[in-house]
């Protein structure tokens, strides 16, 4: 799954085994730069994984298509736009800050 490479990609890059040589301070300021964002994508892509893996989880028990809250129909255009979704468009609605 390209997710899953993605975010091991970015996860060997902020342990620093990508071989790069931080003895300058301006590179050291630019990867600290570097870090924080690629550390925000390694989060949004670890987010996004456990998300699928709770939907394969509902699929397995059946459940998957129904609301985690209500146990209302996730309407068919809700899963198309966003296929892991776990609530329907009402108890989103509800949940969204």
């Amino acid at each position: 799954m390209e997710l899953l490479r993605r975010e091991e990609a970015v996860a060997h890059h902020l342990r620093g085994e990508d071989g790069r040589n931080e003895a300058d301070f301006s590179d050291v300021a630019n990867y600290t730069a570097s870090d924080e964002v690629l550390e925000g994508l390694e989060e949004t892509a670890l987010a996004e994984i456990r998300q699928i893996q709770a939907a394969l989880e509902r699929v397995e028990a059946g459940s998957y298509g129904f609301c985690t809250s209500c146990g209302a129909p996730i309407s068919p255009g809700r899963l198309e736009a966003l296929p892991s979704a776990p609530l329907c468009l009402a108890c989103a609605s509800r949940v969204a800050p």
